[in-house]
This record gives structure tokens, C-alpha cells and sequence, in this order.
């Protein structure tokens, strides 16, 4: 696997060229990529914090500012620092399949309305005068909550779905396996010595596992011939 950070200097500082912009932040360790990984605010929460921007965080409630869902709001459920993304509850894509998919949004895209100050250490060199007029409600937390538990019970499920899955297979293959498998047949040594001695030989030389001296006694109790006895003695000695 490549290592991309390998690619990426701290001493780099700006360019006009978007390109070299991209490039920055894709190879990018994760523990700048996480600082890169901010939005601006509303107004409300800018005069309290006296900041423009500030690093999303899950439990955000945040506000769609450009594209097909422009002015839908909701609370991020989930980011992506890797790729750059972040994750709107609610807001979704429909495939042709029907089925339906989290929308990945850019950060310069939306506007964080409220925050999630679970940790009041967030926001602790900002000296917010009044925490609660900037902090998402609880109950949008809970419900936050809530989608995260149903999500990982989801998760858990297809997981367990997809093991049974995995052993079914595995049990119609090895059933498909024993009934594919033929059936070993007794071998009838008076029959195969009942023959010519080149038709014995080539029998004998055709069975997997040959019993030579079962061969041997049931020649000796029939024609008992020298040349054969001979050859199925030495055969047994092997």
C-alpha cells in the first residue's frame, strides 16, 4: 500500500494552482487532514465565539448552502476525513435501484447553525458567554443517538446475515461434494484372476489401490498359474 503522506510536506505553504490545493489534502496525514475538516459558522455563532470558521464535529447541526439541497439542515452523523466528506442526516440520494444512500458533502458547502459541546473543552479558549444559545438541542442529539445504535445493529445484522450466508454455501458445497463422490465398489479378485494373465495385469494395474494378495489367493484356489503367481508374488513384495 502506498503511503501517500510521503508525498506531503508541512513546509508547503500555499499555491494558487488548484491542483497543488488537492493534492495538499489528499496526502495529508490524518491529523491535519482532521483540522482541515472545518466549516463557517452563522452569524449567532460567530459573534459568540468570535471566529469565522471552526472543526466539525459529529452531533454539528449544520445548513446546506449550495447545490440541489441548498437550505435543508440537519445534524452530521458522520465524517469522512480521509476523503474530505461529511455526512447529513436525512439528506440522501436515491439509486435507480430505489434504494437510497447518504449524500457526502463538502465542508465549504454548508454553515454549522449550532454545535456539539458535549466537551465544553471545544470551545473552552473561545470565552463563550452563553453556551446554550449555541449548542445543538439534546433532543437532536438523542436522535442522533438513536440512528447510530439503529445503524450499528444494522451493520451487525448484515454481518450476521452475510456469515449464514457463507456457511450455507459452504454446507451446499460440500453436500454437492459427497454426492459427486462416487461410491467404492468391492472389488470381485476371483473375477478379475477368472481372465487371460495381460487382462489381469491391466486390471489390476487400473484399480487404485490393488490387493495383490487377495489376487494371489483367489488365483492360487482357481487356475493357479506359475507365471501369474509369480507376478502377483513379487507384486506383494513391492
Amino acid at each position: 500500500m502506498v503511503d501517500k503522506t510521503q508525498n506531503w510536506s508541512s513546509n508547503w505553504k500555499s499555491s494558487t494552482n488548484p491542483s497543488k490545493q488537492r493534492k495538499y489534502r489528499e496526502n495529508a496525514p490524518l491529523h491535519v487532514k482532521d483540522k482541515l475538516i472545518s466549516a463557517n459558522m452563522d452569524k449567532e455563532l460567530r459573534e459568540e465565539l468570535d471566529t469565522r470558521n471552526i472543526t466539525i464535529r459529529t452531533g454539528d447541526r449544520a445548513k446546506v448552502m449550495r447545490g440541489d439541497h441548498k437550505g435543508r439542515e440537519g445534524i452530521i452523523n458522520r465524517i469522512d476525513r480521509d476523503k474530505g466528506v461529511v455526512f447529513i442526516e436525512g439528506i440522501q440520494n436515491e439509486r435507480q435501484d430505489g434504494s437510497k444512500s447518504q449524500l457526502p458533502i463538502r465542508p465549504s458547502n454548508i454553515q454549522l447553525t449550532a454545535l456539539n459541546v458535549d466537551e465544553l473543552t471545544r470551545i473552552q479558549k473561545y470565552d463563550v458567554d452563553d453556551v446554550e444559545s449555541i449548542k445543538v438541542d439534546e433532543e437532536e442529539l438523542e436522535v442522533l443517538e438513536e440512528d447510530e445504535e439503529s445503524e450499528m445493529m444494522q451493520r451487525m445484522q448484515e454481518q450476521s446475515d452475510t456469515e449464514q450466508d457463507d456457511e450455507d454455501e459452504e454446507e451446499e458445497v460440500q453436500e454437492s461434494e459427497e454426492k459427486e463422490e462416487p461410491e467404492e465398489q468391492e472389488v470381485e479378485y476371483e473375477e478379475v484372476v477368472s481372465q487371460n494373465i495381460g487382462e489381469v495385469k491391466e486390471e489390476l494395474n487400473n484399480l487404485e489401490e490393488p490387493d495383490y494378495e487377495a489376487a494371489l489367493e483367489a488365483e492360487k484356489a482357481g487356475k493357479d498359474r506359475k507365471t501369474l503367481v509369480e507376478y502377483l508374488e513379487n507384486k506383494k513384495e513391492d
